[in-house]
């Protein structure tokens, strides 16, 4: 972006991180680690909003069309490799993740 004096400003991509418990989280980092552990391709990491507390908090939607996926053990990995305010605090499981290819300003 480029202000009227010639100056650039670089913006992030909304959904980029979110903020939870006074700690911005990146959420690529963090699907990252989840796909790792899983050992499945496609995770999805963004904020969510809970009533009466500040910021956001992780939710994750990973797809899982086998029915395979093992929460308590993806648990376990990620409080070894995570910080506690990066673990998702909602798991959303999915047989297939709907993908357009629009991009949203």
């Amino acid at each position: 972006m480029k202000d009227d004096e010639g100056y650039f400003y670089f913006k992030d991509r909304k959904g980029d991180t979110f903020r939870w418990k006074g700690e911005n989280c990146s959420t690529t980092e963090v699907e990252g680690v989840i796909s790792n552990v899983c050992g499945l391709n496609d995770a999805i990491v963004y904020g969510v909003q809970i009533p009466g507390t500040e910021g956001r908090a992780g939710m994750v939607a990973i797809v899982d069309p086998t029915g395979e996926l093992h929460i308590d053990q993806m648990a376990q990995e990620l409080h070894k490799v995570l910080p506690g305010y990066a673990i998702p605090v909602f798991i959303r499981i999915l047989k297939e993740m709907s993908i357009t290819g629009k991009l949203v300003e």
